[in-house]
Formats: structure tokens, C-alpha cells, sequence
């Protein structure tokens, strides 16, 4: 037998809705019991008709000022029109009525939640799961979901790890925490519980894809593209996969593939321009200069205010040393991003090239001191120095790189070939010593670096004795 229970219920509410719209067209005041007035209150709630459900609540409060139901309709509409304090007023009062209205403790803590007090809105949640008595766990989700919606994963998870204690075969509290856990960048705990997810519900082409994201995020790339694989095999149309895929086998060095997947990803969203970007640059890791100013240009021409593709081109006209040009991309690169250090590197070796000096030195200078912690810009500045026969200050960037970068042997093995075309013996053997008992290959591009040294005996003397060791 069909229950038709709640096709009755609606039609009554359309009835009772029907009445009132007469009443307010003839100007008239008809009565209408709380109940009544509660049918008609929701039926413009749920069809966000947010005025109207007002001007029904204000009618229906004259004529019943003592039911609750309608005060905490009424203080539900405040919150909705972002009136909180007045809704809270009205809250507080009838909270001394019925101390025991978990609703009450509710709309409390959406008030606070929504005025930024989230530790009096999570002592509001936690007093209506006191006076809950029934279905906690879903009380324990809502309240999850409610902290989840504002970023505050802490909180939610404390709730939503309480939800799958009590009941650990929930689906939706499983998923919705284990997103808490990869938001706050808790990984292993966010794996296992989407794998808790996944064993009840292995057909989730979302959970699959966002384990994909945390083992993208932790450079576990091979995994990460097994888990998007399975995303995909679920659902071939979940568009972000084959985006995040292809990001995943750049990461790897596998461009080709990368490539195929960042077009495949073209067909099912239209966040086209970063994509033509991403694969200019894969063409152009591939040497595949002409393929990979086509992509940039279709991305430039698409959003003109990308500062990749501007600074893909810039480099790649830098590589075929075409600087005049290649300084209009970089430029404007950095005038869209000033804080990418990798900007100011390409934008120190177009300078250098130029033989502007002033401006070379300061953009190396840039790039160390917004990326301390990558020696590559500082092993690029000490080499502008170098070939400029400046190994006073060559040596100043390294140290300067050292501080920061203490066990960084390529750093240690240019000052020691920087003290060694000093003449300083006693400090190139102290760097040289440091540098091959700490890492016997951290001498592999020395003579690429510094060809000068290559013939150089007392150096590769010193470097035999430490080998030998």
C-alpha cells in the first residue's frame, strides 16, 4: 500500500495557504490556529520565500503571543534576514520558558556561529545534546556539518568523530570526516577513514578523488594517480581527475601523459586558460618550444592577467636567447605576481644577459629573499657574481644561503671553489673536507660551475684526499 500521508500533508498546507492569501487580498483578518499558522510559516520557508513566511509570522504572533513555535519561527526568519541580536533576544527570552527546546539551543548557536563566536555557539551545541534525547548521532552530524561550513574543521571533527563512534557504518559522517581530517592536513587519518568510507561504499568516485588530492599533496604522485584511475573508472565524467591526474604526472616528469590528460580535462570544464598554460609548460619541458608558445598564446588570449603563461613565454624566449622580448613577458609576470621568486630568477638572468648589472643583482636578490629556503637563487646569484669577477660578494650570497641552509652541501662546495680561486687553500680545504664527508657527489657539477678549476691541481689534490677517506 502507497502512503500518501505527506501528499495530504502539502495539500493541506496549500489549502491552508490558499486561505491566507485570500485573507491578506480582501483585508481581512481570519483566524487561524498556531498549528495552522506553523504549515503556512514552512511552506514559504521551504520555497525561500522569505518575505512572505515574515509577514505570515507577524500576523500569526499577534494572534498567538505566547507560542513558542512561532517565536522560534520568528527568531529563525531574523537569522535568516541577518538580524541576529534581535533574534537572540527573542531566543533568551523564551530559553527561560522551556529550558529543554533543543531548537532553542540551536538557533543560539547559528547566531553566535554567525557573529564569529564559535565557542559560545559550540557551548549552545553542546547544551542541546544535553537535552537531546533521541537520534544523537544525527544531532552530533548536524552540528559537524554546521562547524565544517564555517572552516572550522577542529571543532567539527570532534563532533563528527563522536557521530561515527556511535555509529561507525554512517556513510556520511565517515565522508564529511575524513574531509575534516585532509582539510586539516591530517593525512593518515583522512586516508584511513575515507578507505572506512570506501569499504561501505567502494563505488564513491569523490572519495577515490580526494585520496588522490592528499597523496598529490605529499608527493606520493604514483599513488595518487592509482587513486584518481579509480575515481575514473567509476565515473568518467568527474572532470577535476583528469586535471589533477594530469598534474600528478607532471609532478613525475611524465609530460607526455600529463598532456593527454590535461586535454582530456579541456572536453569537461572551462577553466581553459590555466590549462593551456599547464600544457605550454609541459610542451615546454619537453623542448617542444614551438608547440608550447602555441598553448601560452591560446591561454593569454583567453585571460590576459595569467601571470604563468606570461612568464612561460618570457622564459622560453630566454631560452633562445631573444632577451629584448623575452624581458616585455617576464616583466609583465612580475607585475602581475611580484612575490613568485621563480619570476625574479628568469627575470635576474634576462637583466645579467643585458648587462644590467643594477637590475640583475637586485632581482636574484628578490627571489633569495622571498624563497630563503631553496638554495637554487642563491647558487644563481653567487654565479652572476662569479662571472662578473665579484667573488668577495659571491661568496657573501652563499654564506649569506648557509645561515638558512646549514647541510646544504652544493652550497658548501661553492665556497670551497670560491675560496679556492682566492687562493685561500685553508678554507677551500675546510669547505671540501666538510663537503665530501658529508656527501661524496656534492662535488658532481663543481667543474661545470667553476671549468676555471678543472686543471686546477692543489684543488684536485685536496679533493683526492677526502675521497680517499
Amino acid at each position: 500500500m502507497i502512503d500518501n500521508t505527506e501528499n495530504y500533508l502539502e495539500d493541506d498546507a496549500l489549502t491552508l495557504v490558499s486561505r491566507f492569501e485570500q485573507m491578506i487580498k480582501a483585508k481581512v483578518l481570519y483566524y487561524f490556529d498556531v498549528h495552522e499558522f506553523e504549515h503556512i510559516i514552512d511552506h514559504y520557508i521551504e520555497k525561500s520565500k522569505i518575505s512572505e513566511a515574515v509577514k505570515v509570522n507577524n500576523i500569526a504572533v499577534r494572534q498567538h503571543p505566547e507560542a513558542i513555535s512561532l517565536q522560534i519561527r520568528k527568531a529563525y526568519l531574523l537569522i535568516d534576514l541577518n538580524q541576529n541580536i534581535e533574534a537572540l533576544s527573542i531566543l533568551n527570552k523564551i530559553q527561560k520558558i522551556e529550558t529543554t527546546n533543543k531548537e532553542i539551543y540551536l538557533l543560539k548557536a547559528n547566531v553566535y556561529n554567525a557573529i564569529g563566536n564559535y565557542r559560545k555557539a559550540k557551548k549552545q551545541y553542546d547544551q542541546a545534546l544535553k537535552v537531546n534525547i533521541d537520534n544523537r548521532e544525527d544531532l552530533l552530524f548536524r552540528i559537524g556539518i554546521a562547524f565544517e561550513q564555517l572552516e572550522k574543521f577542529d571543532i567539527a571533527i570532534e563532533y563528527l568523530e563522536e557521530a561515527c563512534s556511535l555509529n561507525p557504518n554512517d556513510t556520511e559522517s565517515l565522508f564529511e570526516l575524513a574531509y575534516c581530517y585532509e582539510k586539516m592536513e591530517e593525512d593518515e587519518k583522512s586516508i584511513s577513514t575515507y578507505q572506512q568510507f570506501l569499504d561501505l561504499k567502494p563505488f564513491s568516485d569523490n572519495a577515490w578523488y580526494n585520496i588522490g588530492i592528499i597523496y598529490n599533496r605529499n608527493g606520493k604522485f604514483e599513488k595518487a594517480i592509482d587513486a584518481y584511475e579509480f575515481a575514473l573508472a567509476i565515473n568518467e565524467q568527474h572532470g577535476k581527475t583528469y586535471y589533477n591526474k594530469a598534474n600528478s604526472y607532471s609532478n613525475l616528469g611524465k609530460f607526455e601523459e600529463a598532456i593527454k590528460n590535461y586535454t582530456e580535462y579541456l572536453d569537461y570544464e572551462d577553466e581553459h586558460a590555466i590549462t593551456y598554460s599547464n600544457i605550454g609548460e609541459c610542451f615546454e619541458k619537453l623542448e617542444e618550444f614551438d608547440q608550447a608558445l602555441i598553448y601560452y598564446e591560446k591561454s593569454l588570449n583567453l585571460d590576459d592577467n595569467l601571470p604563468d603563461a606570461w612568464f612561460g613565454m618570457g622564459l622560453i624566449l630566454l631560452y633562445q636567447e631573444k632577451i629584448d622580448e623575452s624581458l616585455v613577458y617576464l616583466e609583465k609576470a612580475k607585475e602581475l605576481d611580484d612575490t613568485n621568486s621563480d619570476y625574479w630568477l628568469a627575470l635576474g638572468s634576462a637583466y645579467s644577459n643585458m648587462e644590467k648589472d643594477t637590475e640583475a643583482e637586485q632581482a636574484f636578490r628578490n627571489a633569495m629573499s622571498l624563497d630563503p629556503t631553496d638554495t637554487s637563487y642563491a647558487i644563481a646569484l653567487a654565479e652572476y657574481y662569479h662571472q662578473n669577477n665579484n667573488l668577495e660578494d659571491a661568496i657573501v650570497a652563499l654564506m649569506e644561503s648557509k645561515l638558512t641552509n646549514p647541510d646544504c652541501m652544493q652550497i658548501t662546495a661553492g665556497l670551497a671553489a670560491l675560496h679556492m680561486l682566492l687562493n685561500d687553500l685553508k678554507a677551500t680545504e675546510k669547505y671540501l673536507r666538510k663537503a665530501l664527508l658529508s656527501d661524496s657527489n656534492s662535488l658532481d657539477n663543481i667543474f661545470i660551475q667553476f671549468p676555471e678549476l678543472e686543471n686546477n691541481e692543489e684543488f684536485r689534490q685536496i679533493i683526492q684526499k677526502y675521497i680517499a677517506k
